[in-house]
């Protein structure tokens, strides 16, 4: 008769936990979905993170390689004259001489377009840009100690070396006539001692004096 009392207290306990486990459920389930939601949230921030990052380089490189194919020149050609090094020639005209035209100090070929024009009409006229101007790449390449990424000084002596690597590789018939003015001509003097049975004739515009470059020279204006 005593365990009754006892049988009936427990179930009243058990009673009241399930009057009670209706209510925990709902906070049960909405700590868990707020998790979820708090997880996907981050997710969704993490992928956007990454097309950020991702997606910016691309669209730029795709824009450099179109605008790089928009800047090669209409007219001549690139020319790799080996050690790393490729420059622009534009030849116009039909004959021989071949006349070779040398821009003036840090200008390009394009200096020479009414000239080269009115040229072409007699014999083939070439032009050129000399390395880092116009259309020639700048010299990332010191071709002596084989270090990349070096841009040497650009000496006289480098120039006619390019010039001259240049005329081999296109396959310019010698002897020519070699035209240059300013820096040009200075090179043009440098060129017919160095390679003098490949130039028939040496036409110097405004010349530059072989010893302007000296540094005592210069010291009381600096």
């Amino acid at each position: 008769m005593r365990r009754r009392p006892e049988a009936q207290a427990s179930n009243t306990e058990n009673v009241n936990a399930d009057k009670k486990d209706p209510d925990q459920r709902p906070h049960s389930q909405a700590e868990a979905k707020g998790r979820v939601s708090y997880g996907s949230v981050l997710i969704n921030i993490g992928k956007c993170l990454l097309l950020i990052i991702i997606i910016p380089p691309f669209l730029n490189y795709a824009s450099l390689q179109r605008e790089g194919q928009m800047l090669l020149p209409k007219d001549g050609q690139i020319v790799d004259v080996s050690l790393g090094q490729k420059m622009h020639l534009l030849c116009k005209g039909e004959g021989k001489p071949v006349v070779i035209l040398d821009a003036p100090t840090g200008m390009s070929s394009d200096i020479w377009f009414h000239v080269q024009e009115s040229v072409a009409t007699l014999t083939k006229v070439c032009t050129y840009d000399r390395m880092g101007l116009g259309f020639s790449k700048r010299l990332m390449q010191n071709e002596t100690t084989g270090t990349e990424k070096v841009w040497g000084m650009s000496t006289t002596g480098r120039m006619v070396d390019d010039l001259h690597r240049l005329l081999q590789a296109a396959g310019i018939a010698k002897p020519f006539i070699l035209v240059g003015s300013e820096l040009g001509a200075l090179n043009g003097r440098f060129y017919s001692h160095i390679h003098d049975v490949q130039v028939s004739d040496l036409v110097l515009i405004d010349p530059i004096p072989e010893d302007v470059f000296e540094e005592d020279q210069w010291k009381e204006y600096w």
